[in-house]
């Protein structure tokens, strides 16, 4: 007979539920006993790659529960809507959805490493504790852990201070004298500034709008090109147009203008007129 014990009933449920639809026969030995998994021998080597990719999908729900108590006992985060915060960008991190972030473990090596230790665990299968397998074989794959969890935080910490500058900029918005009612704001390759009347808008003009004062003792860098003097103008009205949406400053200027802008493709942007120096 074949057991793996797990730490609690409820563990073992779930491993159990997911097994049992292995199994296309109603006879099988397979059976929950409190916080045992049953089945024959003969049985489980039928069912060893499912029993793997079972195991595997148990080990990732796991990661959940040990990046959370990370959180908590080594990083000394209480709040729960930072845990969770955190928590959302560590797994966008593990589904390999920021792939941007740099010196992280192969995910794909870190799979590997894992589905090898679990054909070692059952290549010559005897019965076994899940929770010695999570401490012991597979200690290197929870220690990598660690350093996605370092990178959640980082990535919560800039997001964080994005929001509060994004937030800081805002109310420099609101509160500054409108210096033109309108502006319209072109991107394709560089940024251009024109008027109501669609007059281009040179930099030396920009520069004058500029209130210096307003972008002191910022964390972030405020580039004196675009975003100093357009939150210095504080337009009513802002009209971007732009095929890229997805440019990081496109996306800055969307959050602090808000409810200001409207967004149009570029191709409808009407052809330049005069150029105000």
């Amino acid at each position: 007979m074949f057991e793996i014990s797990f730490h609690d009933e409820t563990d073992a449920s779930i491993v159990y539920k997911q097994l049992k639809n292995c199994f296309v026969k109603s006879d099988s030995s397979l059976s929950l006993h409190n916080e045992k998994i049953c089945m024959e021998m003969h049985e489980l080597k039928k069912i060893k790659p499912s029993m793997i990719e079972t195991l595997r999908w148990f080990v990732k729900k796991k990661e959940q529960q040990r990046a959370l108590s990370v959180l908590e006992h080594s990083f000394f985060y209480k709040d729960i809507e930072e845990q969770e915060q955190i928590l959302s960008i560590l797994q966008s991190i593990l589904n390999g959805e920021r792939d941007d972030i740099p010196n992280l473990p192969s995910l794909v090596e870190r799979d590997q490493t894992l589905i090898k230790s679990l054909h070692l665990l059952l290549e010559n299968p005897v019965s076994f504790s899940f929770e010695s397998v999570l401490t012991f074989r597979l200690k290197h794959y929870f220690d990598s852990l660690y350093q996605f969890i370092e990178a959640a935080i980082d990535e919560y910490k800039m997001e964080q201070e994005y929001q509060a500058f994004i937030q800081q900029l805002r109310e420099v918005l609101f509160s500054a004298e409108s210096k033109l009612d309108e502006v319209h704001l072109v991107y394709e390759t560089h940024f251009e500034f024109y008027d109501s009347q669609q007059n281009y808008l040179s930099k030396d003009h920009l520069k004058k709008y500029i209130n210096r004062t307003h972008f002191n003792n910022y964390a972030f860098y405020i580039d004196s090109v675009v975003l100093a003097p357009l939150v210095s103008i504080a337009p009513n009205k802002l009209y971007l147009y732009t095929d890229h949406m997805d440019h990081q400053l496109v996306q800055t200027i969307r959050n602090i203008f808000q409810e200001r802008a409207t967004i149009k493709p570029y191709q409808h942007f009407p052809l330049k007129k005069m150029k105000v120096e």
